[in-house]
C-alpha cells in the first residue's frame, strides 16, 4: 500500500479536518480542540488526543510506534503551526530568554527549526499516512512593474525555510479553497475543492502524476483524491490479490485438461474405426422387382411374310 505524506493548507472552516477523517483509520493529534465537530461527520471519538504543548506532543510522537497505535493507518497533525510555535516557546523557556533574537544571531532560530523538522521526518519515516493541517493565508504582491498579484500561501507562523525543507519531504503539499456557485434560481452554493495540480498563485508541490491527464481541481473529498493519485485500497488490493491467486490455479490446471480432453477424443475415434458394426443394427428390407413375362418371338421365313403381307392386303381390299 502506498503510504501518503501530505500538506493541507487553507482558509479556517473550509473542510481540512473533515477531508482528513475519511483517511483510513485516522488519529488525530489535535491544538484546537475543534475534535468534537468531526464526530458530527462520522469521526471516531476515541480516535483523537488534545495537547497543549510542544512537550505533550513528542511523547504522543514516540507512543505511535507501540502497539496501540497500530490500528491507525493515518496520523494527522491539527494544527501544526501551533507545534512549531509551541516548539519556540519550550526553548526560549529552556533557555531562559524572552524571544529568539535574545541569542546570538541565527543560533536559536536554527535550534528550534532544526528540532522541529526532525521531530516531522520521524513521522514521514512511519509506515502510516502523514496529513499536517496548517490554515491558510491569502495576500495582495506587486511585481516589479506594479501589478498586483493574489498570493496564496500556508500559515506564516511557519517561516518560509521550515516550508520549504518540509515540502522537500512530501509529496503532496496542496491548497483547499471554497468557492460560491449561482444556481438557476439565484441563490449562492458553498463548494468546497482540492487544488490537485497547485497554480502559479500558490505555495505547493504534486509528485507522480500526470499533470495532463487528470484536472487540476477536483472536490475536497479523500475517496476522489485517493482515485486520482492511485492510492491503493486495502480491500480492493486484498479481493485483488485473491483474485489473480484464483487465475494463476486456473491457468495451471488448464493444459491438464485440455491433454485430457484431446486424448480422450482420441480413443474414442479409434473405437469407431476399429469396432465392426454389430448385429444389433437394423438391416433394411430388400425390395424385389417385379419381373414383366418374356414373349418368346418366333422367326418368320421370307415366304411366310410374303403370304403374310398378301393376306393384309386382301383383307384391306375386302373393306372397300
Amino acid at each position: 500500500m502506498k503510504s501518503v505524506k501530505m500538506v493541507l493548507y487553507g482558509e479556517p472552516g473550509v473542510g481540512k479536518s473533515v477531508f482528513a477523517s475519511k483517511a483510513p483509520n485516522p488519529f488525530f493529534i489535535c491544538t484546537d480542540g475543534n475534535y468534537e465537530w468531526l464526530e458530527e461527520f462520522g469521526a471516531d471519538p476515541e480516535a483523537h488526543v488534545n495537547v497543549n504543548s510542544w512537550s505533550e506532543a513528542k511523547q504522543v510522537f514516540e507512543k505511535l510506534n507501540t502497539e496501540e497505535y497500530d490500528k491507525y493507518q493515518t496520523i494527522v497533525l491539527d494544527l501544526t503551526e501551533d507545534f512549531f510555535k509551541w516548539c519556540e516557546q519550550e526553548y526560549c523557556i529552556r533557555n531562559k530568554i524572552d524571544h529568539l533574537s535574545d541569542l546570538a544571531y541565527g543560533k536559536a532560530y536554527d535550534a528550534t527549526r532544526n528540532e522541529f523538522f526532525i521531530e516531522i521526518c520521524k513521522l514521514f519515516a512511519m509506515s502510516k499516512h502523514v496529513i499536517l493541517l496548517m490554515h491558510g493565508i491569502t495576500t495582495v504582491v506587486k511585481d516589479r512593474r506594479g501589478v498586483e498579484h493574489t498570493k496564496y500561501t500556508p500559515s506564516s507562523r511557519i517561516p518560509d525555510k521550515v516550508l520549504d525543507m518540509i515540502e522537500g519531504r512530501t509529496r503532496y503539499f496542496l491548497r483547499c479553497y471554497l468557492k460560491d456557485e449561482e444556481l438557476e434560481d439565484g441563490t449562492l452554493l458553498k463548494k468546497r475543492y482540492l487544488s490537485l495540480i497547485p497554480k502559479p498563485d500558490e505555495f505547493g508541490i504534486v509528485r507522480g502524476i500526470d499533470e495532463n491527464s487528470v484536472p487540476h481541481d477536483i472536490p475536497l473529498e479523500w475517496s476522489e483524491f485517493a482515485k486520482y493519485i492511485g492510492l491503493n485500497n486495502p480491500l480492493a488490493e486484498s479481493a485483488k490479490n485473491a483474485s489473480s491467486r484464483d487465475k494463476k490455479i486456473d491457468k495451471e490446471n488448464v493444459p491438464v485438461k485440455a491433454k485430457r480432453k484431446s486424448e480422450t477424443k482420441i480413443e474414442v475415434s479409434e473405437t469407431i474405426v476399429e469396432t465392426p458394426t454389430t448385429t444389433e443394427q437394423k438391416e433394411e428390407p430388400v425390395v424385389e422387382e417385379k419381373k414383366e413375362p418374356v414373349v418368346e418371338t418366333k422367326q418368320l421365313s421370307n415366304e411366310e411374310r410374303i403370304a403374310a403381307i398378301k393376306a393384309k392386303l386382301a383383307a384391306l381390299n375386302n373393306k372397300k
